[in-house]
């Protein structure tokens, strides 16, 4: 995984993706991620046997998201005991099988208190163009968007 410039790693841990998020060709568990900005979840895909063999196993990132984009963040216990953690954003809603998710409940709730609070928007540039145009009559230079020269008055 490749950290950003200001980016640090909090937790990592072994999991397993719940198989109703799974994409086609990711086969067992991953490496979930959780760093100051974003929470990032990572497993090997099949890319076939022999290419497997030759090239070494292919990672592929299965969840991405931001923190700031995190709308939920909590922890599912299943008919058989287990705990899942099941993280929601605006776009997808993944469930994660870690080995202790109260602690990455509290450590994504830590994280996500610790990111800047969002600022106003910065300012806004705008630019424009003018474009000048010679009188066809004086030969003087006028803006175009005036639409006659400003010494004879003629039509530009």
């Amino acid at each position: 995984m490749l950290l950003g410039a200001d980016e640090h790693l909090l937790r990592s841990a072994y999991a397993v993706v719940d198989p109703h998020h799974r994409p086609d060709g990711v086969r067992g568990p991953g490496v979930l991620y959780l760093t100051n900005r974003r929470l990032r979840f990572e497993a090997r895909a099949t890319t076939g046997l022999v290419r497997d063999l030759l090239h070494g196993p292919e990672t592929v990132t299965v969840f991405d998201g931001p923190l700031s984009d995190l709308t939920d963040v909590r922890v599912r216990s299943s008919r058989f005991g287990r705990a899942w953690l099941v993280v929601e954003t605006y776009h997808a809603r993944p469930a994660f099988d870690v080995l202790d998710p109260q602690a990455w409940l509290g450590a994504i709730a830590q994280a996500k208190r610790a990111l800047p609070p969002p600022g106003p928007p910065g300012p806004v540039l705008i630019e424009r163009h003018v474009v000048k145009v010679r009188c066809r009559y004086c030969g003087n230079l006028g803006n175009e968007v005036d639409g006659r020269c400003p010494f004879c008055g003629a039509g530009l």
